[in-house]
């Protein structure tokens, strides 16, 4: 019996919700619908939400095949096609599951030799690209254990020209590989502990041209001292707190550059390296990672008097008043910065490195009751500290000068918690008599704000916003 020019009724559920075609791999996304695989893939590569409950995907979600539905497709296909309906072939198994675990058996099998064939490391990182699934799975094989000791291997081996290029290549992907899949915490604290080269290995990384490489390594390591032994923070080689800062200086610069773009960051000479740089995107989110990494070690290691002074000669306190005059807003960041500051003037020469430097106190002042609780305390202990110890007559003039003298008054005038109204009381009494001096400064003012009690400036504070 003939049914061509029959009109076929297509079961619903059939349809993906974004091409409105029958769907040909149908998968499960993790909101619980389900889509054409190619549909939901490019739709997720522009909107990371669910088209049909708008719930939040990220694009590199686990999308889980529907098989069940698709062999009733491939069914109904079948049945209907007298009717002209073309059955839907098998697709093809992504790679993933199969792929990540035949990696890992060879880098168990094969080490070293493994990593350093051809394509391996990009072949990796496509895969780690491909979902959080895979990722897990490479921490469950030790991939990372693997890339750093290639890494610690890349930074050993004296080759000839041609060959340090490859290196170099070799290199480069592994740290940004290891960046891409991290490292468990659970794992971290053993790694160090079990191999005494890899902070040598990071040193040697920390303290040569390519930018890029050198933020993925403070991030690496970051994560492989935040739970680790105080003692190994504690006595971390000068070279690479040298190799930090210097980083640093870097990230300030990039920041000071007009349009900056990766080509001018990447810093490195190798045309293979070139090709492979992060999109802008990524790039941005690299820096940003590495900076955030860098003052989080900069803040654990300040906690020691030695390491202070350490940081202080090795330039630590110019670097970070020129990046937070560079900065772009990021809270956190501002917090780290001061928090920092406020450790490293409790050395002679982390003060004396804030008031050579002519943006210093400005900097500090200026960030004073405009960015949160936390910097506000920690600009406080700054801006105290410099005081109590440091009795020159132009330290005075500069508070004057850049307005501390007027936000320390601020801050005992609007609603500010009562350690931090005491913290301004005490630096204002202490130079009371020097202030005076100043024409610019209301002496009236600043004596009723020093005489008055916590509660009366408070219900001050409130007269006025009522009004």
């Amino acid at each position: 019996m003939d049914h061509e020019g029959e009109e076929i009724e297509i079961p619903s559920y059939f349809i993906c919700p974004i091409s409105l075609d029958i769907m040909k791999d149908p998968v499960i996304a993790v909101s619980g619908i389900t889509y054409d695989r190619e549909s939901i893939v490019k739709w997720l590569e522009k909107v990371s939400s669910c088209p049909v409950t708008k719930q939040p995907i990220p694009s590199d979600s686990d999308l889980t095949p529907n098989h069940t539905l698709r062999r009733l497709i491939q069914h109904w296909c079948v049945e209907n096609a007298t009717r002209g309906v073309v059955r839907i072939p098998t697709p093809r198994v992504p790679s993933g599951k199969l792929n990540v675990a035949e990696v890992i058996k060879n880098l168990k099998k094969f080490g070293d030799e493994a990593l350093a064939k051809q394509d391996t490391l990009k072949n990796l990182e496509v895969l780690a690209m491909e979902g959080e699934t895979n990722r897990r799975m490479m921490h469950e094989g030790a991939v990372h254990r693997s890339l750093i000791l290639f890494v610690v291997k890349c930074t050993r081996k004296e080759e000839e020209e041609e060959a340090q290029r490859r290196i170099q290549v070799q290199l480069y992907e592994s740290l940004r590989l290891l960046h891409l899949i991290g490292v468990p915490l659970h794992d971290a604290r053993k790694i160090l502990m079990e191999n005494d080269q890899i902070l040598d290995s990071l040193c040697w990384v920390l303290n040569q041209q390519n930018f890029l490489n050198k933020a993925y390594t403070v991030v690496l390591l970051r994560k492989l001292t935040e739970n680790t032994s105080s003692h190994i923070v504690e006595r971390l080689n000068p070279e690479i707190l040298k190799g930090i800062i210097g980083f640093l200086k870097e990230v300030v610069s990039s920041f000071n550059r007009t349009n900056p773009n990766v080509s001018d960051t990447g810093q490195s000479s190798n045309p293979s390296v070139k090709n492979t740089v992060p999109s802008k995107l990524d790039y941005n989110l690299v820096i940003k990672q590495a900076v955030t990494a860098t003052l989080m070690i900069l803040l654990e290691t300040s906690s020691w008097s030695r390491n202070r002074t350490t940081l202080a000669d090795l330039g630590a306190v110019s670097q970070l008043i020129e990046l937070e005059i560079s900065s772009t807003g990021d809270k956190r960041a501002t917090e780290l910065v001061l928090g920092v500051l406020s450790r490293l003037c409790c050395c002679a020469n982390g003060r004396a490195e804030i008031l050579a430097h002519g943006g210093g106190l400005a900097i500090v002042t200026k960030r004073l009751l405009g960015v949160s609780i936390a910097a506000d305390d920690r600009a406080l202990s700054i801006l105290s500290t410099v005081s109590k110890f440091s009795r020159e007559k132009a330290l005075v003039e500069e508070m004057v000068c850049v307005g501390t003298v007027e936000k320390l008054c601020t801050v005992l005038r609007v609603d500010s918690g009562l350690s931090l109204k005491e913290k301004a009381k005490e630096i204002l009494r202490d130079r009371f008599d020097e202030w005076k001096k100043f024409p610019c400064v209301d002496v009236t003012m600043l004596t009723k704000l020093l005489s008055s009690s916590h509660e009366d400036l408070l219900a001050q504070f409130y007269s006025q916003v009522n009004v």
